[in-house]
């Protein structure tokens, strides 16, 4: 029996080449795509067609660092709510007694956040109401009490209204835009005082003294007038009201007629008579607003009180108050030549009626 052996010689190398590690911890599930060490990670590559990765680096332990103006909202909860506003500004450019000017501060919210804002006049301490959708002051906080930064009045500001006269508010807001992003009510604005109701009325002078109607000014004396003076933080200002007592008359009873023209529908003077005019180019009443064209067209005095409106200012009294405003009345007497000689009198009575 014969053997054949054949030697097969060859070189064999093994290459031991280490796996690279193309992917992070896993489960059996799950796998973390990135991973690394310090305050946090990213969202890069977390995402897919329907879902995003929303986090927040940079946890803390517990707790919740503070100062006495800053607070550390950390946290997932944090990064859903909304930014606490700023204190607003609260100001009474008008010396009101019943209101104050607010502007809210957004805070760098998104347009379409909505605030709620409280007063108080003990800044906060245990009198807290709110202020309504309707501007006014309650007790309770309801939804609608919520509007955005626009419906507050925008840069513009707001008034809240009913308030106490010559007391110290001060108020703060929260934001919130849908379920779970209310925040904490925002530091107080400064305190701020309602005035006082106030009201001043005056005429330059207690009586008005004709000239003598002789031929040589025809029987005419139109150079006489009063000045009334008036100041008010009344929020829809004021009317004046002006009547005679009678007609002008000496004490034999003669008398000077009341001129034709009435107020609702004064004219430019013709014939004899007493009357007035007013440079109240924007009237209230009927007739038109400036109907008595910048004191150029005349009426005649009413003895019904409480009068005929001859000066007014309807307000309202917001940025500035009424000070020291001036309306100047007008007097025209004319008579003829059979008109008897003598010492013709009355007595006009104006009033004021402020609208607080």
């Amino acid at each position: 029996m014969k053997f054949r052996i054949y030697l097969i010689i060859g070189i064999f190398v093994y290459l031991v080449i280490p796996a690279l590690a193309l992917a992070g911890p896993a489960s059996q599930h799950f796998q973390l795509l990135e991973y690394g060490f310090g305050t946090g990670g990213t969202d890069t590559g977390m995402n897919s067609t329907n879902f995003k990765m929303f986090g927040t680096a940079g946890e803390i332990e517990s707790g919740r660092p503070y100062s006495t103006n800053f607070k550390s909202g950390s946290g997932l909860i944090y990064t859903l709510k909304l930014n606490v506003p700023p204190a607003p500004a609260l100001s009474n450019p008008a010396t009101n007694y019943d209101r104050l000017k607010f502007v809210l501060n957004e805070g760098g919210n998104a347009s379409d956040a909505t605030y709620a804002i409280s007063v108080s006049t003990d800044n906060f301490v245990s009198d807290i109401e709110y202020i309504k959708a309707d501007l006014t002051v309650g007790s309770t906080l309801t939804t609608s009490d919520y509007k955005t930064y626009t419906n507050w009045g925008g840069a513009t500001g707001n008034f809240v209204t009913n308030l106490k006269n010559n007391t110290t508010y001060y108020i703060r807001a929260r934001a919130r835009l849908s379920n779970f992003t209310e925040t904490e009510w925002g530091p107080p604005s400064a305190g701020v005082m309602t005035s006082n109701s106030s009201l001043t009325f005056s005429l330059d002078g207690s009586g008005i003294v004709f000239n003598n109607l002789t031929p040589a000014n025809s029987y005419t004396d139109s150079t006489k007038h009063t000045i009334m003076t008036t100041s008010t933080n009344g929020y829809n200002g004021y009317t004046v009201y002006a009547r005679e007592n009678q007609s002008l008359k000496t004490p034999d009873n003669f008398t000077i007629s009341d001129y034709s023209g009435t107020n609702a529908l004064p004219t430019a003077w013709s014939g004899t008579g007493f009357g007035y005019t007013t440079n109240d180019s924007n009237l209230a009443g009927t007739g038109g607003t400036n109907r008595f064209a910048n004191g150029t067209k005349y009426a005649g005095f009413t003895t019904t009180g409480p009068g005929d409106i001859v000066a007014d200012d309807p307000g309202p009294v917001q940025n500035n108050p009424i000070s020291n405003e001036q309306f100047t009345i007008g007097y025209y007497v004319a008579v003829d030549a059979t008109t008897p000689a003598g010492t013709y009198s009355n007595v006009l009575l104006y009033t004021i009626v402020p609208s607080f």
